[in-house]
């Protein structure tokens, strides 16, 4: 007879018969602390030899191996689920190799030093090829190993954002921002924000700023490339100076490229701010020798 359990970072849980229900719930039987996850996110009912997995209704959804659950869907051994921006991995431990533990083994991956499931054929963190580096035992110890990174969260956001804004619902908005702003302002501090995330948040910041015809989120978007020492790119651009009729635009800008020239250097697309401030009448020009 199998059984099952569900792999959350460095814990295992028995996933008993009957119904286990995941969520942010202090009621439920799994609680994870993640804002992007529902109360009564989903469930897992194991019923004989199999187990099933069903979505409560959550609000940001479920995924399973990276495709939407909708329907009730039987769990295979090693299937990964999705919740909010939280990866678990499903197991069936039945009377092979594999033993009960009351923690997963895991390892840190050779790419982005983050510990991960044992098993997968890739990293879920930086999506890299798993090296076959050996397993930490259960009387090891990980010093000096920080929570994985939450590879989904500004994904996650994003879909959100994209739904108030394409709704119209401003206020809607303007919270799912400043979730992934804060997550933002966490990786730039910590140097972990790249080019396509900075790029990305601030599409969604620019874009909100275009609806409230506000320059609050414009200013935050410079201040992050301030911050990561990083000229803004041409999808930036583009939005920035179809902005630039908006009140204090233009001089957020201007005051920019003016730490920019004091600050140096900024990496990036620096053609983009000799435009900017070719239309910014009270910018510098930016010393981009």
């Amino acid at each position: 007879m199998p059984r099952f359990r569900l792999r959350f970072l460095l814990q295992e849980f028995d996933l008993p018969p009957g119904e286990t229900i995941i969520g942010r719930s202090p009621d439920c039987h799994i609680t994870i602390d993640d804002p992007l996850l529902s109360r009564h996110h989903g469930k897992i009912v194991v019923s004989g030899l199999v187990a099933t997995f069903l979505d409560l209704g959550s609000r940001n959804g479920s995924r399973i191996n990276n495709r939407i659950i909708s329907e009730p869907t039987l769990l295979n051994d090693t299937d990964r689920l999705r919740l909010g921006a939280q990866e678990l991995v499903f197991i069936q431990v039945g009377t092979d190799r594999r033993m009960m533990r009351s923690t997963g083994a895991m390892r840190l991956c050779d790419h982005c030093k983050t510990p991960v499931p044992d098993g997968p054929d890739t990293c879920p963190h930086c999506g890299r090829p798993a090296q076959p580096t050996p397993s930490l035992q259960e009387d090891e110890t990980m010093a000096g190993v920080e929570t994985p990174p939450r590879r989904w969260i500004l994904q996650l956001l994003g879909e959100m954002l994209e739904r108030a804004l394409a709704a119209g619902k401003l206020q809607e908005a303007e919270r799912w921002l400043r979730k992934a702003a804060d997550d933002a302002e966490e990786r730039v501090a910590s140097r972990e924000l790249d080019a396509k995330q900075l790029a990305q948040v601030s599409d969604y910041a620019l874009q909100l700023a275009a609806q409230e015809r506000n320059a609050r989120w414009v200013q935050w978007v410079l201040e992050m490339h301030r911050r990561a020492e990083r000229a803004p790119n041409r999808a930036t651009a583009d939005r920035l100076e179809a902005l630039l009729a908006i009140p204090g635009v233009g001089g957020a800008v201007a005051q920019f490229i003016r730490q920019f020239n004091i600050k140096r250097p900024l990496t990036g697309d620096h053609e983009q701010l000799l435009r900017l401030a070719r239309l910014v009448p009270a910018a510098p020009t930016p010393d981009v020798r």
